[in-house]
């Protein structure tokens, strides 16, 4: 497995790759070599999409909210989203899983083993692991709540005494700031953008896939300190 930490470039005071270089650096910790990944750039969003022979699922707009009625999205949340497409491509091209961690990660314990045909939510995507409960009142669980409410009334939130690899009771992941994406799963995530469009990465749902399926770790290896926010901090460049 390899793994990549997801930064952006330009970034007012370098900040992106300083805090893509902190994530590094408590991955030295439990000996995981990250490697660096430069994002794609929003400006160049158009020009990647053609390379790649994609399209894009929402117009592309300035600012930091999405607009799913009128199918509006930040470009930078779409860049996001080109960028995780091409590492799928890599963990597909190289047979080989790919652990995806974004620039405000760290790593607190040890990563499971891939899973060939899964993708496993490593990251709580907060500042603290997953509890049942601030699972059930994550921003995930919450629009679950809105959107398929039968659907959340049939998650079983509760792990009690759990650790380990389990069907994530979302069936989607709450963010994308730590996951590990197996080939097969790779393919198939590949293959929904080819045919639906890319979004933003953090659209991994289990309707998007054909036979794969999606794991949370329990606790999560991984924690997001939501200390940077390119939708903001790239406005105006």
């Amino acid at each position: 497995m390899k793994i990549f930490c997801i930064y952006t470039n330009p970034f007012p005071g370098n900040r992106s790759l300083k805090k893509a270089q902190r994530c590094i650096e408590s991955g030295k910790k439990l000996n995981l070599e990250i490697n660096l990944c430069e994002s794609v750039f929003f400006k160049n969003n158009i020009s990647e999409m053609q390379d790649l022979g994609i399209f894009s699922k929402y117009k592309g707009m300035p600012g930091g909210n999405t607009d799913f009625k009128n199918k509006t999205a930040p470009e930078t949340r779409i860049a996001n989203g080109i960028t995780h497409y091409k590492l799928y491509k890599w963990s597909v091209d190289n047979n080989e899983a790919v652990c995806i961690l974004e620039h405000d990660a760290i790593i607190i314990d040890k990563f499971p083993e891939p899973i060939y045909d899964g993708i496993i939510q490593i990251s709580s995507h907060h500042k603290d692991q997953f509890t049942p409960h601030t699972l059930a009142h994550c921003g995930r669980a919450n629009k679950m709540k809105i959107y398929d409410p039968i659907g959340y009334k049939d998650i079983n939130i509760s792990w009690k005494n759990t650790k380990g690899i389990i069907p994530h009771p979302l069936k989607a992941t709450n963010g994308t700031s730590g996951y590990i994406v197996g080939p097969k799963a790779a393919s198939e995530m590949i293959e929904y953008i080819q045919r639906e469009g890319v979004a933003f990465a953090d659209r991994v749902r289990q309707e998007h896939f054909k036979t794969c399926k999606i794991y949370l770790q329990i606790p999560q290896s991984v924690l997001c300190l939501s200390d940077i926010t390119s939708s903001v901090e790239l406005r105006g460049i």
